[in-house]
């Protein structure tokens, strides 16, 4: 009986590690199939300040305009979810890449002084500032653009952290936009769900907590 459940439990496997690869390679054919040129340049809260995205240009943190920015800080930010200036302060998603090709994110603090980077929270995504001006992020989730719930790479990526790619559960944070320290958090059954801006990014801190 043992023996016939590890052969069920070792197909299951190789079930889900060869589903991992073709969907890897139909991702990377995809875009390996798009060359055309691209350039995205997002000002950061009215900010002389832009994430810039180029296939002719390194990507990352820019000062200036469209045309005459001048790159301050190389690497794969994020504009679209949160990106936040707070006092001679950028608060961003930093996005990388795993083993398995999955997007990645990170929270960060960069310094507009000479552009030092702070590492606030690892495995994380940045949503905003609630009404209050505390920064929102959320823990324990993959980004929904891997799409998680249908992914076979992410429930095999998943087998070695603490995370559930099927579900939208994650950990909600507020942080202090002057010290990046955690001030609340709380666990959030549809934390990744559509009404997430109006329960925390249109009520103060005060107000989420109760």
């Amino acid at each position: 009986m043992r023996g016939e459940k590890f052969t069920l439990n070792a197909l299951l496997l190789v079930v889900m590690i060869m589903s991992a690869i073709f969907f890897f390679f139909t991702v990377k054919m995809t875009s390996l199939a798009d060359r055309s040129a691209y350039s995205s340049y997002n000002a950061i809260e009215g900010t002389p300040y832009a994430v810039s995205y180029s296939s002719l240009k390194p990507d990352g943190i820019y000062e200036g305009g469209k045309t005459t920015g001048v790159l301050r800080l190389e690497g794969q930010f994020g504009y679209d979810w949160g990106a936040a200036a707070v006092d001679g302060a950028l608060f961003l998603n930093e996005y990388r890449s795993s083993p398995l090709g999955l997007s990645t994110c990170q929270v960060v603090r960069v310094d507009t002084s000479d552009f030092s980077k702070q590492l606030l929270l690892p495995d994380a995504i940045l949503r905003g500032r609630c009404a209050s001006g505390e920064i929102v992020c959320l823990r324990g989730a993959l980004l929904p653009s891997n799409y998680p719930k249908s992914n076979p790479l992410c429930r095999l990526y998943a087998t070695g952290v603490s995370l559930r790619p099927d579900s939208d559960r994650a950990e909600v944070l507020f942080l202090d936009p002057d010290s990046g320290e955690i001030l609340y958090s709380v666990w959030d059954e549809e934390a990744l769900g559509s009404g997430f801006d109006a329960r925390y990014l249109a009520r103060t801190l005060r107000e989420v907590m109760g």
